[in-house]
C-alpha cells in the first residue's frame, strides 16, 4: 500500500477514477484500518490445509471478479501480476512496477501478460525489451522521498526513547510474494540477535513482521503507519527483510541485511552509496552491528543519504509520466 498510496492521490487529483484492492490478510486489514484511501479487499489468507494452489486461485478468482465489476482501463501492481492470465482476455492494460528476482514461474507469467515492466535502473535481470521501461530511482522512494515523507519524531517521544539511541530489527513475514524463495532468519536465530544487539542498545522490533513470541516485549505500542517514523530516527537497521533495508538506506540509516540472496537495490546502496551491508549469517551481523554501535567503524550516512537523492528520483512523480503517457496512448 505504500508504494502506491501517493500515487492513486495524485492520480485522483487529476480526474482520474482510482480503485485500490488489496489481499484480504491480517496485517493488510490492521494497516488500512487507519489510511484515508478508499479499498476493497480481495481474497483472504489460508485457511487449515488447504493446498496453496487452492488459496491462490481463489484469491486469483476473488480478485478477477471485482476487476470486472469495476472494468479498469488500467491495472497497476508491484512485483507480480495478480489477475493474470485471466487479464488477458478482456481489454484491461496492465503495468507492473518490478524490483525483485522472480521465481521462473512468475516471471514467465510476468513476461507473458503484462503490457509494461518498469524497473529501477540497477535491476540487473533481463526484462523482455519490447516490454521494458526503467527509472533511476528506488521502490521505497515512491513514499519515503523528502517530496512525500517527513520524520515525526513524537513517535520517539510517545516511546521514552531517544533519537539515534536504539536498533530497529526487522524479520520478513514468511507470506510475502517477495521473500519466498529467500533464506529467512529461524526462530532462534532472530531471538539470538536481538538478544546480542541489547548488550549495546535498545532495540525495537518491527511487529509487521514474522516476530517470535519472546520478542514481543519489544514490539513498540505504536500504529502501524507509525514504523517508517521510527525507521528513521534509529541508529541501525537489521535483519532478513531486503524492503525495510532500502527503506532504511534512503532515510539515511546504516543497514544490515542477512541473507544468502542477492537484491538489486541493496547491492546499490552497499556497492555505491556504502550504505549498508549484507551478511550471510547472524554471527557476522552481530559482528558488524558492535562495530557500527560501538563506533568502530563510522559509516559517512549523511554524505551517502545526499548522494543517493541527488542521484534518484521521486519515484512517485515518475509514476505519474508513466501513467499519463499510458493514458494517452489508450485514448487513441
Amino acid at each position: 500500500m505504500d508504494f502506491f498510496k501517493n500515487l492513486f492521490h495524485e492520480l485522483r487529483k487529476e480526474g482520474h477514477t482510482v480503485g485500490c484492492l488489496v489481499r484480504g490478510d491480517k496485517i493488510n486489514r490492521r494497516i488500512l484500518s487507519t489510511s484515508d484511501l478508499k479499498y476493497s479487499f480481495f481474497g483472504n489468507e489460508p485457511r487449515g490445509h488447504l493446498p496453496g494452489f487452492v488459496t491462490t486461485t481463489r484469491n486469483k478468482m476473488s480478485l478477477v471478479s471485482k476487476l470486472l465489476v469495476f472494468k479498469p482501463d488500467l491495472i497497476l501492481s508491484v512485483n507480480s501480476l495478480p489477475p493474470s492470465p485471466f487479464n488477458s482476455i478482456s481489454s484491461m492494460k496492465s503495468i507492473v512496477f518490478l524490483d525483485t528476482k522472480l521465481r521462473k514461474k512468475d516471471e514467465r507469467n510476468l513476461f507473458n501478460y503484462a503490457d509494461k515492466i518498469v524497473t529501477p535502473d540497477c535491476y540487473p535481470f533481463d526484462v523482455p525489451t519490447k516490454k521494458h521501461l526503467s527509472h533511476p530511482s528506488y521502490h521505497s522512494l515512491a513514499y519515503l522521498h523528502p517530496n512525500r515523507f517527513k520524520p515525526d519524531h513524537q513517535v520517539l517521544e510517545k516511546l521514552s526513547i531517544a533519537k539515534k539511541d536504539y536498533v530497529f530489527v526487522s524479520f520478513a513475514r514468511k507470506d510475502r510474494f517477495d521473500h519466498k524463495d529467500n533464506n529467512l532468519l529461524q526462530r532462534r536465530e532472530k531471538i539470538d540477535i536481538v538478544r546480542k544487539l541489547e548488550e549495546h542498545c535498545e532495540v525495537v522490533v518491527d511487529g509487521r513482521g514474522s516476530v517470535p513470541r519472546p520478542l514481543n516485549e519489544c514490539v513498540p505500542s505504536i500504529s502501524l503507519d507509525e514504523y517508517n517514523h521510527l525507521l528513521a530516527d534509529a541508529k541501525l537497521a537489521v535483519g532478513d527483510d531486503p524492503i525495510i533495508s532500502s527503506e532504511a538506506g534512503v532515510l539515511g540509516v546504516p543497514w544490515i541485511f542477512i541473507s544468502n540472496s542477492t537484491d538489486p537495490t541493496l547491492e546499490e546502496q552497499e556497492i555505491q552509496y556504502e550504505i549498508g551491508s549484507r551478511v550471510p549469517n547472524i554471527e557476522e551481523a552481530e559482528k558488524l552491528a558492535e562495530m557500527i554501535l560501538t563506533e568502530e567503524i563510522e559509516p559517512d550516512i549523511e554524505q551517502a543519504r545526499k548522494r543517493i537523492l541527488t542521484d534518484k528520483i521521486d519515484l512517485t512523480k515518475g509514476m505519474m509520466k508513466i501513467v499519463e503517457v499510458y493514458d494517452r496512448t489508450l485514448e487513441r
